[in-house]
């Protein structure tokens, strides 16, 4: 499988540079989200690789990332799982697949056949993700990970309880204005305000008046 891959060079265009340039001062700077962001408009307009490769199926998903820089592969594959949830018609379609991540050999790194994607991906996954996602190594192939369902599973339901408590946040705000509490502290503090600003330009207005009159 990695063998496949590995033999293809993919073509770096003027654009693709920019990208990837882009993503890794990004990433540089711990802007992970807008990372994310940059990379799936890359992926969408053609520019970057799609890390999902399309002999993924109902048993496993399979997310390319050899000949990626780190940083386009940590956008890779946390736009890919997120992406994989958000289209999924329900939970079935993503709970009960493992995932294997093709990291690649290294051939380009200046050290032959030494991976070097491989323990960036591996710590990515076990620092950077909550709760954290393990790995384990595919008999055989030094250039491919393997991730147990249940580690997705385990990800997918935290990702689950944040979306419902955003939610509760969401609907928390919507009921404070729906039931006019929060309209009716604005406009109070409103009229508040306008008291004290008319107070205030009487009484000013009373100092000129004054003051007028003593130079009179």
């Amino acid at each position: 499988l990695v063998g496949d891959f590995e033999e293809k060079t993919p073509e770096y265009t003027y654009e693709k540079a920019i990208y990837t340039e882009a993503i890794n001062a990004l990433h540089k700077s711990g802007l992970y989200e807008e990372a994310d962001q940059l990379y799936a408009e890359g992926a969408t307009n053609g520019h970057l690789p799609w890390s999902v490769m399309r002999n993924s199926d109902s048993n496993r998903l399979y997310l390319d990332l050899h000949g990626m820089s780190a940083a386009v592969a940590h956008a890779g594959v946390r736009v890919a799982l997120q992406k994989e949830i958000a289209t999924a018609p329900n939970d079935a379609e993503v709970l009960g697949r493992d995932v294997m991540i093709v990291t690649g050999l290294g051939r380009r790194s200046g050290e032959r056949f030494r991976p070097v994607l491989r323990p960036e991906v591996q710590r990515m996954l076990t620092e950077e993700f909550f709760p954290p996602i393990g790995t384990s190594s595919v008999p055989g192939n030094m250039g491919a990970l393997l991730i147990p369902k249940s580690d997705i599973e385990a990800w997918l339901e935290h990702q689950r309880k944040q979306r419902g408590e955003r939610l509760m946040l969401v609907a928390d705000v919507l009921k404070d204005i729906s039931t006019g509490n929060r309209l009716e502290r604005a406009l109070l503090n409103s009229e508040k305000r306008i008291e004290r600003a008319l107070k205030f330009k009487l009484k000013t207005e009373g100092c000129e008046n004054t003051d007028d009159s003593g130079s009179q």
